[in-house]
């Protein structure tokens, strides 16, 4: 057994805590831990414990870093897997298991919302077709029941598609009709859009040359 004889926030991070035993530094310890294992001057942690309390420690540590990460933008349950994979090899899956369910709690992992922003975000700034949204979400991971529910909903894609090729237009305005109907068609696939899609904005925008 041991007894902790000091708690002490650490300076870089006060929301993490120097955790003492016996007299000796044992591990670092961010403010869920603390609360949640009462890790208070005096008490005294039998050893089966003290293990437990170590694993949840490291999940709390790697949760700092998951914190500054998901701050650039939301990352799907397989990005993060793929992050401790490529390049965080010395961490054992069971920590890696237990920091995904830590972040499920906390709401910073749902595939759900996750697919939902990036969606939004490729088609305001890239104006991508469903095609490429597709391939892109499962190549993120996401299940194909999600990818079905956020990309049902197809009327919203005409209006994406004529807006990616009034730009491209004001480019190709010199061609010949034939030239211009050949690019328009070959760019709006290319961007992902179903084919009957790209024919009804093709037809509107490049005429019937």
């Amino acid at each position: 057994m041991s007894k902790i004889t000091s708690v002490v926030p650490q300076k870089k991070n006060p929301q993490r805590f120097n955790i003492f035993l016996d007299g000796e530094f044992a591990f670092g310890a961010d403010e869920d831990l603390v609360v949640n294992r009462r890790l208070v001057v005096g008490k005294i942690i039998p050893s089966e414990d003290l293990e437990k309390i170590l694993f949840e420690a490291e999940v709390g540590k790697l949760m700092e870093r998951m914190y500054r990460w998901f701050n650039l933008r939301q990352h799907s349950e397989k990005e993060v897997r793929e992050y401790f994979r490529i390049r965080n090899r010395d961490i054992s899956q069971i920590v890696v298991d237990a920091l995904i369910d830590v972040l499920k709690k906390k709401s910073l992992i749902n595939d759900l919302e996750f697919a939902k922003a990036w969606v939004e975000a490729r088609r305001k700034s890239k104006q991508k077709g469903n095609k490429v949204l597709k391939f892109e979400l499962y190549q993120k991971g996401i299940v194909k029941e999600i990818i079905d529910e956020i990309l049902e909903d197809e009327s919203s894609q005409e209006g994406l598609a004529k807006l990616a090729l009034e730009k491209k237009m004001r480019a190709w305005k010199n061609l010949i009709p034939l030239e211009l109907k050949k690019k328009a068609y070959d760019f709006l696939m290319r961007k992902g859009f179903e084919y009957e899609v790209v024919k009804i904005v093709v037809e509107k925008l490049a005429g019937k040359g």
